[in-house]
C-alpha cells in the first residue's frame, strides 16, 4: 500500500513536478546536441593513423588523406564547441520548471558540480515570434540581484519540434570575470552559434571570437548536413606552409563527404608564397578508407588519379 501511494505521488508531481503540454512548447523549441553536431564518418576507424606526407601540397595517391584528417580535427573542434553549449542546456529537459507564468519558465536554481561555489538557473521567455533564453549564475547564497548571464540565445520555431532557426552565445570573458573557468575556451571572449533546422540541408555556423588581449585565435566553421546523407564543412587555417617557399599561407577548405563512399576537399590558398592578388587551388578526393584517390594542384598544373573516383556530393547543392 505504501509503495502504491508513493507511485501515485510521483505521478502527480513527476517526483518533483509535472512537465505540462505548455512546458513542452518551451522545451521543444530548443535543438539537441545530436541534431547540430558534425557527423563526419570514420572517427574511430581513422584514429591517430594520420598521413605520412611531409608537405601538405605533395601528391600521394593511396596515402591517408591529410584533408580528411584536417576536416576530422575541425569537426572535433566544432563538436567541442557544441558540447560546451549543451552541457548547460541538456539538464533542463530532465526536470520540470520550478517557476511558471503563461509566457515564462525558470528551471532552478540548482547546484553545478563543475563550478563549486556557484549555482545556476535556466530562464526562457515566450515572445510573439519565438523564445529567448539564458543560463544565469550567481554565487551560492546570493540574492536575486546577483544573477548574471553566461549564455544567451533566441529561437524561432518552424516546422515541428526542435525545428526552426536560432542563435546563441557563450559569454566566455564574462564567465572568467566571475571566476568560472573552462579550459576549452581560454583565450576566447565569446562563442557565437547560429543554426537552421527547418529546411534541408541543416546548417550550423560557429564563430570563436578571441579576447582583446589577443591570446586566442579567431576561428569559424560552417556545417551543412542532409540527415543520413552527405555533409560538408567550411573552415579556415592561417600560417600554414602549403606552397613551397619561405612564407606561410592562408588556407580556406571546403570538405564534403558521403557516409560510405569517401569525400573531397576543395582548397583555396592565398598569401604567403602565392603571388599577391591571386590564389592557388587544390582538389583532393578520398575513398571510404580515407585514402587519396585523386589530387589536382593549380599552381603546378599537376593532376594525379582519376576525377571520376570522387564521390557524388551534388545533393548538397553549389
Amino acid at each position: 500500500m505504501r509503495t502504491r501511494l508513493l507511485l501515485l505521488g510521483c505521478l502527480a508531481t513527476a517526483c518533483g513536478g509535472n512537465i505540462s503540454n505548455d512546458d513542452l512548447q518551451f522545451l521543444n523549441a530548443l535543438p539537441t546536441r545530436e541534431e547540430l553536431s558534425a557527423k563526419l564518418p570514420g572517427a574511430e576507424s581513422f584514429g591517430s593513423r594520420g598521413s605520412s606526407r611531409q608537405h601538405l601540397g605533395s601528391l600521394a595517391l593511396g596515402e591517408l588523406s591529410q584533408f580528411y584528417a584536417n576536416t576530422r580535427r575541425a569537426a572535433d573542434d566544432f563538436n567541442r564547441g557544441l558540447d560546451g553549449v549543451f552541457s548547460y542546456l541538456e539538464g533542463v529537459r530532465k526536470n520540470p520548471p520550478t517557476t511558471r507564468t503563461p509566457e515564462f519558465r525558470i528551471w532552478g536554481p540548482m547546484e553545478n558540480p563543475r563550478h563549486p561555489g556557484h549555482e545556476m538557473r535556466f530562464k526562457m521567455e515566450r515572445e510573439p515570434e519565438g523564445f529567448t533564453f539564458r543560463v544565469e549564475f550567481r554565487p551560492m547564497g546570493s540574492d536575486e540581484a546577483a544573477w548574471w548571464s553566461a549564455l544567451e540565445g533566441r529561437v524561432y520555431p518552424e516546422g515541428g519540434p526542435r525545428r526552426g532557426e536560432g542563435t546563441l552565445s557563450i559569454l566566455m570573458a564574462r564567465m572568467r570575470d566571475h571566476g568560472i573557468q573552462e579550459p576549452w575556451f581560454m583565450g576566447q571572449e565569446r562563442l557565437d552559434v547560429d543554426y537552421q533546422t527547418s529546411t534541408l540541408p541543416i546548417s550550423v555556423r560557429m564563430h570563436f571570437v578571441p579576447d582583446t588581449l589577443g591570446s586566442g585565435t579567431e576561428t569559424g566553421y560552417v556545417y551543412h548536413e542532409l540527415p543520413g546523407g552527405p555533409g560538408q564543412m567550411r573552415f579556415l587555417g592561417e600560417d600554414i606552409d602549403f606552397v613551397s617557399g619561405e612564407q606561410k599561407e592562408k588556407v580556406a577548405v571546403l570538405s564534403r563527404w558521403t557516409q560510405d563512399q569517401g569525400g573531397m576537399a576543395t582548397v583555396e590558398v592565398t598569401g604567403g608564397d602565392v603571388p599577391a592578388g591571386s590564389s592557388a587551388t587544390l582538389v583532393e578526393c578520398w575513398d571510404a578508407s580515407f585514402r587519396i584517390t585523386y589530387e589536382k594542384r593549380s599552381w603546378e598544373m599537376l593532376e594525379e588519379g582519376n576525377a571520376s573516383s570522387c564521390p557524388d556530393v551534388s545533393a548538397l547543392g553549389e
